[in-house]
């Protein structure tokens, strides 16, 4: 199974969890596309609009964190060699969190309703808290440690600066406290979000994954090591200055080691890439790929920001945005689920039955060939949206949407197909 029993073990939590995270995540990715499209001419100016907002928090909520909780309470497990702290919190943090997403995605597409900004996100708050501490009383067992779990233990101390951070924004738009301008923190908040929370996460979870997947073998982790460490320096450093005004210069310093992290990380992932065995990519390690590249594009335009004031160039937040969200989020989500969904269902239905009955191989599991127009309609309509947003052509923008759309309709349909096999 190309290794991938090391994706599922006797440390596993029940798959129902999990899966119940995995189904969520499905569903808000083919709602932030389908809102795209139907939400085009919004899509312009000032980042700080409400239907922006409100699909943005699909986006970073719905479906890259919901993923993230699911993956997470699979691998923990698995890469650290001890049990889930308690399925239990698991359920209840899925409920209380997806009431969270709903409210806060209602409340920003409906911003002048009577309902408070604040009661979400202290659901939002109260549920990370709960994963929070789940996983770290089941980090607390661990013997021994490795690079994954170094990455996985800062993502969550950022995940909770994260929900802190949302909150006090929260609270502030209901009823205004902050002293210094609201988008400065709001900066802050996206800033800790995407590199802190998900990123990290990602650059832990890919030296466990990837290196399974490719068949990679004979390398050392030492740039992994200088990653993390710069990249949470910058990250404290960035947290702590921007409560200050008149601080470029630590902005840039800070910011720079951010990107230094970012470089070594990607160096080392190249390094890994190329010890692997297994030449030929199948469909998840082609997403995973682009994804990687497009991470690299993302890392320079953050340090290109520390330099210009971005907030002058037309729909460049927006522009950004989408080569995050949908680039490199989502093509290494879609690609890590491609490789991971197929095994946890097979492993649950049929790992009893082998040598008994007839079981499907992983590759019989999805349409391969769908998976590939998948793909290449993901690129296609990633590279339209980008230049529409760049140049304002909005019918352009709608056929780039449009077709993320699509490509999110195939993919849905290979997960129900991967779920019902």
């Amino acid at each position: 199974m190309d290794g991938l029993n090391s994706v599922a073990s006797a440390y596993s939590p029940p798959f129902r969890i999990v899966a119940k995270y995995f189904v969520a995540t499905i569903i808000s990715f083919v709602v932030l596309n389908l809102m795209l499209v139907l939400n085009y001419l919004d899509i312009s100016g000032h980042h700080f609009q409400p239907k922006i907002l409100s699909i943005t928090h699909i986006a970073t909520l719905g479906f890259i964190t919901m993923i993230i909780f699911g993956a997470m309470f699979q691998l923990v497990p698995v890469v650290l060699e001890v049990k889930l702290f308690s399925i239990i919190l698991a359920e209840i943090q899925f409920w209380i969190f997806s009431a969270g997403v709903v409210l806060l995605v209602y409340k920003f597409w409906n911003f002048g309703s009577g309902l408070s900004f604040t009661l979400p996100a202290i659901l939002l708050n109260i549920a990370m808290l709960i994963f929070s501490i789940n996983i770290i009383a089941s980090m607390v067992k661990v013997k021994s440690w490795n690079i994954t779990g170094t990455y996985l233990a800062s993502s969550i101390f950022w995940l909770l600066t994260t929900a802190v951070a949302g909150l006090l924004l929260s609270i502030n738009l209901d009823t205004p406290f902050i002293k210094i301008s609201h988008l400065q923190y709001l900066k802050l908040h996206v800033i800790t979000a995407f590199i802190g929370w998900v990123t990290m996460v990602v650059m832990g979870v890919s030296f466990k994954l990837i290196p399974m997947f490719i068949l990679s073998h004979d390398y050392k982790l030492n740039l992994a090591k200088w990653a993390v460490i710069l990249i949470n320096i910058g990250l404290l450093g960035v947290n702590w200055i921007m409560h200050y005004p008149d601080t470029e210069f630590y902005n840039t310093f800070f910011g720079s080691l951010i990107f230094i992290g970012m470089l070594l990380y990607l160096v080392q992932i190249t390094i890994v890439f190329k010890k692997r065995i297994r030449k030929k990519p199948d469909i998840g390690l082609k997403f995973t790929s682009v994804a990687l590249i497009i991470l690299s594009i993302t890392a320079v335009l953050n340090f290109s920001f520390l330099f210009f004031n971005y907030e002058n160039v037309i729909n460049l937040t927006l522009v950004y945005g989408i080569i995050f969200l949908i680039g490199f989020a989502s093509m290494l989500i879609i690609g890590q689920m491609y490789k991971i969904v197929p095994f946890l269902v097979w492993y649950h239905k049929y790992s009893s039955k082998v040598g008994i009955e007839k079981v499907p191989m992983l590759k019989d599991m999805f349409n391969e060939t769908l998976a590939e127009y998948q793909f290449y309609m993901m690129i296609a309509g990633l590279i339209i949206s980008v230049i529409a947003l760049s140049f304002q052509i909005q019918i352009l923008l709608l056929t780039g949407f449009s077709i993320l759309f699509i490509s999110s309709i195939i993919f849905a349909l290979n997960m129900i197909k991967i779920f019902r096999s």
